[in-house]
């Protein structure tokens, strides 16, 4: 359209204005994550564990502590050092 006389726009112009108009995303729709939804609790116990593994320093040797949590009540079930 430049090299006919026609129209003059800049990139920065012509996105503005199809953003604004919403036909950016039209054939590609933007999809939404589920991220940052929060947790949903279990409805009783035992239904779902949680396993935390952490790196805990005792008397000056450093070990890993294994623990295996109730999704339900946050209850230690069983724990290794």
């Amino acid at each position: 359209m430049i090299g006919e006389d026609v129209a003059y726009a800049s990139p920065s112009s012509v996105y503005r204005v199809l953003k604004n108009a919403g036909l950016l995303n039209r054939f590609n729709p933007v999809k939404i994550k589920g991220k940052g939804i929060g947790y949903e609790q279990p409805e009783g116990p035992h239904k779902e564990w949680h396993i935390d593994i952490s790196y805990v320093n005792v008397l000056g040797t450093f070990m890993f502590l294994v623990a295996i949590l109730n999704g339900y009540s946050r209850f230690v079930v069983h724990h290794e050092l």
